[in-house]
Formats: structure tokens, sequence, C-alpha cells
């Protein structure tokens, strides 16, 4: 049986299945990363919401069997240990609420993006409710809470309050994020995505078949939209590990993706717009769909003078 809060990522179960082969890694890699009982409590009552028994604790090994297909977007994003409570007020509907470790605050974050849609919250470091459904991160750890049935939101954030409340530490979010424009710029917060795979990216924005920007489990990517007088472009930031690895993936992008560009490494491309993409050290920066050239090499430059500045 799917559980409610497994139906949003459902759509990513090929693109990480497709990850993990990509990169001839196997589906459990996770597991090497271990992961302990300790951590934050879960809430034993909240209000007339009672713990009903002991919370059950699933690893990278055992995921699998409380997932019907889902956990492997969990172990890309390095997940350690889930625990997970069921909450009754005796008779009628109950709610669960899960809490997953993940290995830093930035893969917390990363999951918490890829499927962010709703409304925020107001909790933790970044949170949204929709359809039932409480999602939120912090430190790094990355929640859900939803009723089982038609359930009341404010028992459903009532938990998700009291669980946060339990999570002492404060996380940070990717590097990569101060590299953004701000929103004052045109930047739309919630099209902020954290990706690792090729395949993940082009389920937002669809870039190319194979994997051109060269990503694997070593790199990290953001996606973001940016709307001004230029109209809606697309902005693809990555970070390599080394400086090296950053050259060859321009390279190999600019070979396959815009080969008429040249040394500029900008693009009138066959639906009027513009792209351009340049490399500085270690990141990459792919601006798609800019209404002029101009305009272009305005996104550009604001791009690197944010990386300037850090």
């Amino acid at each position: 049986m799917i559980r409610p809060a497994s139906r949003k990522f459902l759509s990513l179960f090929g693109c990480i299945l497709a990850f993990f082969s990509a990169q001839g890694l196997p589906l459990l890699h996770a597991a090497e990363k271990g992961g302990g009982m300790t951590g934050p409590a879960l809430p034993r009552q909240v209000g007339e919401w009672r713990l009903e028994g002991l919370d059950e604790s699933y690893t990278p090994e055992t995921l699998f069997d409380y997932m019907d297909g889902a956990a492997e977007l969990y172990l890309s994003y390095n997940f350690r240990l889930m625990r997970m409570g069921r909450y009754s007020r005796g008779e009628g509907p109950r709610i669960v609420l899960e809490l997953y470790e993940m290995a830093s605050s930035e893969d917390a974050f990363g999951i918490f993006s890829f499927e962010r849609e709703d409304r925020e919250a107001g909790i933790g470091q970044g949170s949204e409710m929709g359809g039932g459904i409480l999602r939120f991160w912090k430190g790094r750890y990355f929640a859900s809470v939803y009723g089982e049935e038609e359930t009341s939101e404010a028992a459903i954030l009532a938990l998700g309050k009291a669980l946060e409340a339990e999570i002492r530490e404060q996380g940070r979010p990717p590097e990569l994020l101060a590299f953004l424009p701000e929103p004052s710029q045109g930047l739309e917060p919630g099209s902020v995505r954290f990706f690792r795979s090729h395949v993940c990216l082009n389920q937002r924005f669809f870039v190319a078949n194979k994997n051109i920007l060269l990503l694997g489990p070593e790199t990290g990517g953001v996606l973001a939209v940016l709307s001004g007088p230029w109209g809606k472009v697309h902005l693809v930031l990555v970070r390599y590990p080394t400086e090296s690895k950053a050259a060859e993936a321009q390279e190999s992008f600019a070979s396959a993706y815009m080969p008429e560009a040249g040394p500029e490494g900008v693009l009138l491309t066959e639906d009027k717009k513009w792209t351009g993409a340049l490399r500085r050290g270690d990141l990459w920066v792919g601006v798609f769909g800019a209404e002029s050239r101009e305009d272009l090499g305005k996104i550009l430059e604001m791009l690197l003078a944010r990386k300037a500045a850090r």
C-alpha cells in the first residue's frame, strides 16, 4: 500500500533509479553510512493525540520494507535513519509522523526542496502544508506529518511544531544558494531545487537526455527561475569537486548543447531565446531562455557578482 506522503515522490522513482544505474552504484550504497538510534525524541502526546506504542525505526537496508518504491529518493540524499510513529485519540483516524535523519543539512534541504509546491507553514528552517501533508526540514532532519484519513490540519500542524521543538540543531542549506540572485532581483524562491543527477534535473527543466554536465554523487546543483524584464529564465548552477572537473563539464556541455556558440559561450536557440554558460573555478553557471543577448549578459554579470562577493 502506498502511503499518502509517498505519493509526492513516486514521480521521482524512475529519476532516482536511473541515477543509481547511470552511476553504477548499488541502490543501498547509503547503508555504508550507518545510522544510530540517537536523535530527537518523537513527542509522546500533543493535545488529545497520543503516540501508539513504540515508534518504529528504519535503516537504509529496511526502508524499502516501509515504502513501496520511494526509498531510492531518500537514499540518493544520504539517508541514515527514519523513525515513525502513529498518533490517535482512541478511535477514529490516526496521524503518521515520519522523521528522517540525513547525512547533512544540505541533504535534508535537498529532499525537501525537490518536491516543494505548497504554502509555507512557518515550521523549521523551511516547510510547506498542502493536501493534508506537512513537510519541513531543520538541521539534518526532514519530517513528514499527515493523516491516514481526512484529519484536522490544526492537529497535524500541532504535532509538527512539537517535533520541531525536539530538534535542537540548526542546519545550513547548500552554499550554492548564496550565488543565486535575491527575490528583489527576480528570483522565485519556491522554484529553487537542489539536485544531484541529470535525470532529476530533467524532471524540472529538460537540458539533455545524456549527462552532458557530468553530474554525479560528488556534485551538487541548484535549479531556479528568475523573472524580470528579460522574461522568465532558468538558472542552473553546479559545483564540482575540483576546477578541472568543472572545466571538463563546461567543455562537455558546450560541445553537446551549443557547439556553434564559440568562445563567448552564448547561443540563440531555435525558440529565439538566448542561452549562455560559463565557468568560474569549480562553479558552472547556465542561463536558459533570456529574451535578448543583452539581457543574457546582464544576468550572467549578476551571477558572477554574487560569486565574487563570496
